[in-house]
């Protein structure tokens, strides 16, 4: 009994070390007509398509780290601004790591924004070298995409 138990336990904790990549599936169908989908097809019904299906690791996106680093995103606003709101609310929707500066009492921060944009007017949202002024959600989608962010979701 326990020599059982031990190959047992030996046994099971090999699914455990040994990654499985893929699992077949099978589409059976009974004399009624009836799909059933299984890892074999059992008595009284026969095999119709065959599937692989991916168990291991989804792949992983890309880096946003390096991404950031190399275009990063900065973002150049004012409270109680409407524009700057729904440029905030698609930025932090694509989950993107940015760097948001308020240009309200900050001396430097206006500056910035003067060399960047060659006016005061928020907001406006910098990617790597490019500069983009105002609301433009097309424009912001192309150029994340040309500095490799990846493209958004569609819901």
């Amino acid at each position: 009994m326990k020599r059982n138990t031990l190959t047992c336990l030996l046994f099971s904790s090999m699914f455990f070390i040994l990654p499985v990549q893929a699992v077949t599936v099978y589409e059976c169908v009974d004399s009624t007509g009836n799909s059933v989908f299984m890892d074999r097809c059992p008595p009284g019904t026969e095999k119709v398509s065959t599937r692989e299906l991916s168990t291991g690791k989804k792949p992983q996106g890309p880096d946003l780290k390096s991404i950031s680093s190399r275009n990063p995103i900065t973002f150049y606003s004012v409270p109680d601004c409407d524009s700057c709101d729904l440029v905030r609310a698609y930025l932090n929707r694509r989950g993107l790591p940015i760097t948001e500066k308020n240009v309200v009492d900050n001396l430097e921060n206006q500056e910035e924004l003067m060399e960047k944009s060659g006016a005061l007017t928020v907001p406006v949202v910098t990617i790597g070298d490019a500069t983009i002024k105002g609301y433009n959600k097309p424009v912001m989608e192309t150029t994340l995409i040309d500095a490799g962010y990846p493209e958004e979701a569609e819901k």
